[in-house]
């Protein structure tokens, strides 16, 4: 998919391919959003917008299903074999992750004592 260059402090590439009726969104911080069922009219009103980042969030964001693209080389979340790989997904890996089960139970039960002792003192 062609993407256009666009002017925007937030988006910075738009593309869309009209036999799929997918837009693709490259925004400024790297992330690029594949929406689809997007009509050709809607896209071209898009790429016209004169406010990119605000059309999108009007009209683009809230009204299509999306998915996020990850990097060319990359083969997702755990299976990626590139070595260095840039992609999003890897940014949530964590090797060696200990997973901490936290008892909330004590905390819960201050909590739930406290508004009872409030609502004791309105009666």
């Amino acid at each position: 998919m062609e993407r256009k260059q666009v002017f925007s402090s937030s988006i910075k590439e738009i593309g869309y391919e009209a036999d799929t009726n997918l837009l693709e969104v490259s925004f400024t911080s790297g992330a690029v959003y594949r929406y689809s069922g997007v009509s050709k009219e809607v896209a071209d009103t898009f790429l016209q917008a004169e406010g990119k980042g605000s059309h999108f969030q009007v009209f683009i964001r809230p009204c299509f299903p999306c998915e996020r693209v990850h990097a060319l080389e990359c083969a997702g979340y755990l299976k990626c074999t590139v070595h260095s790989c840039l992609c999003w997904c890897h940014g949530k890996r964590e090797l060696n992750a200990e997973v901490k089960n936290v008892d909330l139970t004590k905390e819960l039960r201050a909590s739930i004592q406290a508004v009872k002792k409030k609502a004791a003192k309105r009666r």
